[in-house]
């Protein structure tokens, strides 16, 4: 499984949450992470996250959530992986004080 992280560099708020996110699944998932700094003109822009080429969109138009990734990822979700996610959010939250 290839995930792909397009992010600003150096990352951001949301950019760093999709790092997160990409790692969890990586992990869960033996998966690679490759990160993409596009150039301004590029068609996608970030913070997005895609997994073996699909771009999963925020339902919100904002910000992704564990539960939009765990459905982008089907029926290759392996038990505890939501968990995981929402621990990352939470993480996220914490440092950004929110």
């Amino acid at each position: 499984m290839k995930i792909t992280l397009v992010s600003k560099n150096p990352p951001g708020g949301r950019c760093t949450l999709y790092g997160s996110y990409a790692r969890v699944i990586a992990e869960a998932l033996n998966g690679a992470v490759e990160i993409v700094f596009p150039e301004p003109e590029a068609a996608l822009q970030p913070p997005a996250l895609l997994i073996d080429g699909l771009n999963l969109e925020p339902a919100d138009g904002l910000m992704l959530t564990p539960s939009e990734l765990q459905e982008g990822l089907g029926c290759v979700t392996p038990p505890g992986l939501l968990k995981r996610l929402e621990e990352a959010e939470a993480e996220f939250m914490k440092e950004c004080g929110a």
